[in-house]
């Protein structure tokens, strides 16, 4: 008997945009919001269809109760480019709080999903997964 899915505790939606000013600006025009700044444009290192990868992003984050919702401009060539050049603007990743990203990757193996992004960090002492939002077929199983 399969076990009970690990993605119970939503952390986050990622919105790729083109213009985060104006995306923000639309956001906190409704309500949602305020978004932080960031004082740089990061350079994020991770890994990426299984190389090292560096990206240049812009980003900024708002809170709306437990959920974080982060804006993303991509500067650099990256696969959130890729994905605002083939898609457009709109939801990237999901991101769960789970207690073990290996078992979540070994759960989602068995559904037939591959790992296409790895980066690892520590949010408020737990780990996060990011889910692609896409309907790519190398992402995706059909």
């Amino acid at each position: 008997m399969e076990k009970q899915s690990p993605f119970t505790n939503f952390g986050q939606v990622g919105i790729i945009v083109k213009d985060i000013e104006k995306a923000k600006k639309n956001l906190e025009d409704i309500g949602i919001g305020p978004f932080g700044p960031l004082d740089a444009e990061p350079t994020v290192r991770w890994e990426a269809w299984g190389e090292p990868a560096e990206v240049k992003l812009k980003m900024s984050f708002a809170k709306i109760g437990p959920l974080e919702v982060e804006l993303i401009e991509p500067i650099s060539d990256c696969m959130q480019k890729e994905y605002l050049d083939n898609v457009g603007e709109g939801i990237q990743h999901y991101s769960f709080f789970v207690d073990s990203i290996d078992e979540v990757v070994e759960y989602m193996a068995r559904k037939g999903y591959k790992v296409y992004l790895r980066r690892l960090r520590l949010l408020r002492y737990r780990r996060s997964l990011r889910l692609h939002a896409g309907d790519n077929p190398e992402i995706n199983p059909p």
